[in-house]
C-alpha cells in the first residue's frame, strides 16, 4: 500500500459520501408527506401519500450503514497519518464541538417546528428552550449521528493506543462468502436481540448525552468496523473491489424480500417475524452498501469540479440542511398542489439553498474543513 502522503485519493467514496448526505436531505424533505410519518416529525403536511412510506422505509435501512462505513475507512487513515493526540484533537474540533453546539443551540430550534405546526399559540421560544426541550422535548435532530460518530473515533483511538489494533495495512485478502455470511448474521442477531426489548423504531436517550435508535447500533458498530477492516485489508485498492452488477441485482431482489416481508408481516407479531425482519433487513442493507460502492469505484469516480465541491461542502451541507428542509415544508402546508410537487419543490430547494449556504459561509468555518477551494478537498469527517 502507499504510504499516506503519496497514496492516490479515492475520489468515489467521497462521491459517494456526498450522495448519502443529499439523499439525507431528499429523505428528511420527504417525510413531512407520509401518512404513517412518526407523530414527533417536525412538520407534518395533510396532503401525503403511500410512496413516501415506501421511499422513507427502504433507504432508512442502508444510509446511515454507509455513512459509517466510510467513517471508519477514513478513520483509520487518518490515525495512521495523524497519530493519537492530533487524531483526538481533530476529532474534538470536527465532531464533538459542533455536536455540542448542535444539540444545545440548533436541536430546539428543529424541535421547536413541532410546536409552530400544531399549535395556534406556541410557547415563546425562550421559554420552550428552557423549560420544555430539555424535558419531554429533548432529542437531538440529527445531531445525534455526530456524537455516536465521536464516541465511535474516541474507541477507536484508545484501542490503538493501547496496542490493541494496529491502524498499518496488512496483507490484502479477499473477504470470503463465509465472511459476509458471519457479517449478516452477526447483525441480525443483534438487531434480533434489541428489538425483543424495543421497538424497530424506537429511540433512546441517553442520560442527554447519547440519543440512538436501538436496534441500529448493533449495525453502525459493524459498518464501523468494517470500514476500519475494509481499509487495513486494502480494498478498493488491492485487496477487494465489489462487482457493481452482482452487489446490485442482490439488493434489488434482497430490497424486494425486505419490502415484501413489510407487507406480509404487517399484522403479524411474534419472535419469528422479528427474527426474519432482522434478517431481511441486515441482508439488503448489505447488499445495498457494497453494490454502491461497486457502482461508485466503477463509474463515479470522478474528480470534476462539481464534485469536488459537494465533497468540500458534504458535511456542512449535512449540518445545516434541517432548517431548509422544515422551512420549506412548514412554507408548502398551505401550497394546494399535492404531495408529489410540494416533495419536488421542498427537496430541490432544500439541497440547492443548503448548498449554497455552505459554499459561501458556514463551509468555511474551521470545523467544516475551512472551504477547500479548487483541488483541494477538506478530510472527511466521516
Amino acid at each position: 500500500m502507499q504510504t499516506a502522503g503519496s497514496e492516490k485519493r479515492m475520489y468515489f467514496l467521497d462521491n459517494l459520501r456526498s450522495f448519502i448526505v443529499l439523499l439525507v436531505v431528499v429523505f428528511h424533505a420527504s417525510m413531512a408527506y407520509m401518512p404513517y410519518a412518526p407523530w414527533w416529525w417536525y412538520v407534518l403536511d395533510s396532503q401525503r401519500n403511500a410512496f413516501f412510506n415506501w421511499f422513507v422505509l427502504v433507504n432508512d435501512v442502508f444510509i446511515m450503514p454507509i455513512m459509517f462505513f466510510i467513517a471508519g475507512y477514513f478513520a483509520v487513515k487518518s490515525l495512521a497519518k495523524r497519530g493519537t493526540a492530533h487524531f483526538i484533537r481533530d476529532k474534538i474540533t470536527r465532531l464533538i464541538i459542533p455536536w455540542i453546539i448542535g444539540i444545545i443551540f440548533l436541536a430546539p430550534a428543529i424541535t421547536y417546528f413541532i410546536y409552530v405546526t400544531r399549535s395556534q399559540t406556541p410557547p415563546e421560544y425562550l421559554y420552550y428552550w428552557f423549560n420544555l426541550f430539555f424535558g419531554k422535548s429533548y432529542q437531538q435532530a440529527h445531531y445525534w449521528f455526530l456524537g455516536v460518530l465521536a464516541l465511535f473515533c474516541l474507541i477507536l483511538a484508545f484501542i490503538h493506543s493501547r496496542n490493541w489494533i494496529k491502524v498499518t495495512p496488512v496483507k490484502a485478502v479477499k473477504p470470503s462468502s463465509a465472511f459476509f455470511v458471519v457479517f449478516v448474521l452477526a447483525g441480525s442477531a443483534g438487531f434480533f436481540a434489541v428489538n425483543t426489548v424495543v421497538g424497530d423504531y424506537d429511540w433512546l436517550n441517553l442520560k442527554y448525552i447519547l440519543v440512538i435508535q436501538p436496534t441500529r447500533v448493533v449495525l453502525y458498530t459493524l459498518y464501523f468496523a468494517l470500514g476500519v477492516y475494509a481499509c487495513r485489508r486494502q480494498w478498493f485498492i488491492a485487496g477487494y473491489s465489489p462487482r457493481p452488477l452482482r452487489w446490485s441485482v442482490s439488493a434489488i431482489v434482497t430490497g424486494g424480500l425486505f419490502v415484501g416481508g413489510k407487507i406480509g408481516f404487517a399484522t403479524h407479531t411474534g419472535f419469528l417475524v422479528l427474527a426474519v425482519n432482522a434478517f431481511l433487513h441486515t441482508l439488503f442493507c448489505l447488499c445495498t452498501v457494497l453494490a454502491l460502492l461497486g457502482v461508485f469505484q466503477r463509474w463515479v469516480n470522478s474528480r470534476s469540479y462539481l464534485w469536488r465541491r459537494l465533497a468540500a461542502n458534504s458535511y456542512a451541507v449535512y449540518y445545516v440542511h434541517q432548517f431548509a428542509v422544515l422551512s420549506l415544508n412548514y412554507a408548502l402546508l398551505s401550497f394546494q398542489a399535492g404531495p408529489f410537487v410540494k416533495f419536488f419543490l421542498s427537496a430541490s430547494l432544500a439541497v440547492l439553498i443548503s448548498y449554497v449556504i455552505c459554499e459561501f459561509a458556514i463551509g468555511r468555518l474551521p470545523m467544516f474543513g475551512g472551504g477547500a477551494r479548487g483541488d483541494k478537498i477538506s478530510p472527511p469527517t466521516y
